[in-house]
């Protein structure tokens, strides 16, 4: 998976992803956060490649309506002859209000509206639909490629909310020790919609460059910048860095990164991220394949050399 945060030149795009399935890697996903659209990433990577598997991980939903996203994501599956997944969350008050100055409000209920519209939609039969944020009336699209849906997941009732809308759920900063977990609750999400078990991912942030200083360095800013929205706070909480994850949102209120950094200790790096060398990398992909993970989505890590560690991991992990 490539970050919507990373300073990669799109285009490059088109040789990583050639490089990305030559090598032997069955998936490329795009992030998309403050830099780089996902989905004309995406679009680069279905013109580049012919058989592996192609996703945003992912796309907030607020600033796309449900019929906007529900074109862009059919025309992706067309012109990727059916390997596209839409991948979607609710994203963050930080990115949705300071960045894209839209009020984040009613976050779950949004994305449950989003993905009961793009149902509607992915028909190919007209529908009027009546909504708290979209109404669209007499609505058709002739859909013939309609792509599988994923959602991210944080917490646990949206991890058992995924159960019931999607195809797939993606977890991030989630590890192999609490899949058990994750598992029971993606069971009972697809038992209460009477659906066959979905497929279970997770993102896995990887940097495989440079020393230990380094390799730490970064995974503080990782970590920090995820735990300047209260949902990962709130998730590195309930994984047992409740004192961490307090101390870096003071930090944040203060507006001293530097604190925030500092209260990012090396056993969060390691237990949720990966640093050191690809062989490290295939061991912790093992675990969470053994825990009962389908998909693993290896992230290289975007702070650092983000180019260099892409090519670590493209280069070295087979």
């Amino acid at each position: 998976m490539l970050s919507g945060n990373g300073e990669l030149p799109a285009t490059k795009i088109a040789s990583i992803s050639r490089e990305t399935e030559e090598r032997g890697f069955d998936g490329l996903w795009f992030g998309e956060t403050t830099l780089r659209d996902a989905p004309a990433l995406a679009a680069v990577a279905a013109s580049s490649t012919k058989k592996i598997q192609l996703g945003t991980s992912i796309l907030n939903v607020f600033t796309r309506t449900p019929s906007q996203l529900a074109l862009l994501a059919t025309t992706l599956n067309e012109l990727s002859s059916g390997r596209f997944t839409l991948g979607l969350g609710v994203s963050t008050a930080a990115i949705i209000e300071s960045w894209h100055g839209i009020p984040f409000q009613n976050p779950n209920h949004r994305l449950d509206e989003t993905v009961k519209l793009l149902r509607l939609y992915f028909s190919g039969e007209k529908f009027s639909f009546q909504g708290r944020h979209a109404s669209p009336k007499s609505a058709r699209l002739r859909a013939k490629f309609p792509p599988k849906i994923a959602l991210a997941a944080l917490n646990d009732w949206m991890i058992m909310k995924a159960g019931q809308l999607a195809d797939r759920v993606i977890l991030n900063l989630y590890p192999p020790s609490r899949i058990a977990h994750a598992l029971t609750l993606l069971d009972e999400g697809c038992r209460r919609a009477d659906k066959p078990r979905l497929t279970l991912s997770v993102m896995l942030y990887s940097y495989l460059v440079g020393g230990d200083i380094e390799s730490l360095e970064a995974g503080r800013e990782l970590l920090a910048f995820y735990s300047s929205a209260p949902a990962y706070a709130s998730l590195f909480s309930s994984l047992g860095y409740e004192k961490e994850a307090n101390a870096m949102s003071e930090a944040w209120r203060a507006r001293d990164k530097n604190a925030v950094k500092a209260h990012v200790t090396p056993q969060m790096i390691d237990a949720l991220t990966v640093r050191g060398t690809a062989q490290n990398l295939r061991e912790r992909v093992k675990e969470y394949h053994d825990a009962g993970v389908d998909d693993v989505f290896i992230c290289p890590s975007p702070f650092a050399d983000y180019e260099a560690n892409i090519n670590e991991v493209l280069k070295h992990y087979f």
